[in-house]
């Protein structure tokens, strides 16, 4: 019993890895250089593919790409150019790691720190009204967030609710 755990733990740490990795890449390129590359998604969906086929997830990760990436695609078409297409694909490679629940939890604190870290930066006159900040970071650490402490916090939430 002991050693199924370990290797269960041992298998979660491993993807856990690989997916910061990938999340990591994107923030340090989208701060960089404002991209989100295809071969960094392409990374993170074999990973989480895989992770989803070895854990029996597989139902969890596709309906979470298709609410993620298509609640994400409806906000790219509303902006009219204010989100990039990069963050519409990122939204959908984190829907099939964090399922539906923890993938809503993930896009909520990311529009929410984004707007929270954008007001703070007008107030101090660091930007101006019309400057663009990269999104990727936000979702990339609330991926990470939501992938480490999202079934708590949702737990927490839903004892209120139910």
């Amino acid at each position: 019993m002991f050693l199924a755990q370990q290797k269960e733990l041992m298998v979660l740490d491993f993807y856990g890895l690989a997916f910061a990795l990938g999340l990591g890449r994107h923030c340090y390129t989208d701060m960089r250089f404002r991209l989100l590359y295809d071969s960094t998604n392409c990374y993170l969906l074999v990973f989480g593919l895989v992770r989803a086929w070895q854990l029996m997830l597989w139902e969890q990760a596709w309906q979470g790409m298709v609410v993620l990436g298509a609640l994400m695609l409806l906000i790219y078409y509303a902006s009219r150019g204010g989100m990039g297409e990069g963050d519409v694909k990122l939204a959908l490679v984190l829907g099939l790691w964090l399922g539906v629940e923890q993938g809503l939890l993930c896009l909520l604190l990311a529009f929410t720190s984004g707007a929270l870290l954008g007001g703070l930066l007008l107030l101090l006159r660091r930007v101006q009204r019309r400057t663009e900040l990269p999104f990727g970071p936000f979702l990339c650490g609330s991926g990470l967030f939501s992938y480490v402490y999202g079934k708590e916090i949702l737990a927490w939430y839903y004892q209120f609710c139910f």
